[in-house]
């Protein structure tokens, strides 16, 4: 019974470890193993010697400002703002928001902004 005991205790500080470990910035001290007095006493740098996976690269749409519906609607009928649908031509004939303007995305990355007003919020929706 001690001997599963300590087996268990070892194995469960070691995985407490790593995820201590994995859940904090990478640094210098990270190879050594030397997070808690506990993780001294184990033997397990294998585990600490690759650093974590490369995060991804945010997306530049998710910078973008979010916009409710009730708010766009509203700005909208002030004369504020007008609703533009980037999904394409194709898309946007099959069904589209009711005063929306066909608008497909790859003008905008060209930076062609033709027909689209200077003076009024440009509230753009692509699904």
């Amino acid at each position: 019974m001690k001997v599963v005991s300590l087996s268990f205790r070892a194995t469960s500080i070691l995985a407490i470890t790593c995820l201590m470990l994995a859940c904090t910035k990478p640094d210098a001290s990270a190879n050594q193993a030397t997070a808690s007095p506990v993780a001294s006493n184990i033997t397990a740098k294998a585990v600490f010697t690759s650093s974590p996976p490369a995060l991804p690269a945010q997306n530049p749409e998710d910078k973008m400002p979010r916009i409710k519906v009730d708010e766009a609607k509203k700005l909208v009928d002030e004369g504020k703002a007008i609703i533009i649908d980037v999904r394409g031509t194709d898309s946007y004939k099959m069904s589209h928001i009711a005063g929306s303007l066909d608008y497909p995305l790859n003008k905008i990355e060209s930076g062609d902004y033709k027909g689209l007003p200077k003076d009024k919020r440009i509230i753009a929706y692509c699904t």
